[in-house]
């Protein structure tokens, strides 16, 4: 009769390798998710449009207490610099700020009649931001499964 008998050794570090692995790739992709966020942010401060500088300015970035990240622009035409507008044709009686009307601007400028205000043509910066952090994703994503395995080996 043939009897085989195996012994196995460092079960006990593959088993916490196991365990802690969890654990540590949460950690790690928590912080690639932080890393996408600032990327995409600075992409769109460098996109946006900058008549004053204050739509760049106000793009933050923010994590709320469940670690869901939020690209937030806090300037109130962000978002007809992101989708544009449409036109739209202005009495010459109509108030505006200190009192005035459109007329006095008009005439100021020489014009009578009805004010226009231009189409407002789009000029995106967040769509863009996000479609070029998109494509560094998976990498930051890989590297962060790297660190994780990395961690829990030690």
């Amino acid at each position: 009769m043939v009897q085989i008998q195996i012994q196995m050794f460092g079960l006990e570090k593959a088993k916490k390798i196991f365990l802690e692995l969890p654990g540590h790739t949460e950690i790690e992709i928590d912080k690639a998710e932080g890393e996408f966020m600032a990327f995409v942010q600075k992409s769109a401060k460098l996109r946006a449009p900058r008549l004053s500088g204050q739509l760049a300015e106000s793009i933050e970035k923010r994590q709320d207490k469940k670690g869901t990240w939020t690209l937030f622009v806090g300037s109130p035409y962000g978002w007809f610099q992101e989708h544009g507008f449409t036109g739209k044709f202005l009495p010459a009686d109509l108030p505006v700020q200190g009192g005035y009307r459109i007329g006095d601007w008009m005439a100021a400028k020489g014009l009578t009649g009805f004010g226009f205000t231009p189409s407002g043509i789009a000029h995106p910066f967040i769509a863009p931001a996000f479609e070029s952090g998109l494509n560094r994703l998976p990498s930051m994503l890989q590297n962060a499964i790297y660190k994780a395995a990395k961690e829990s080996a030690k």
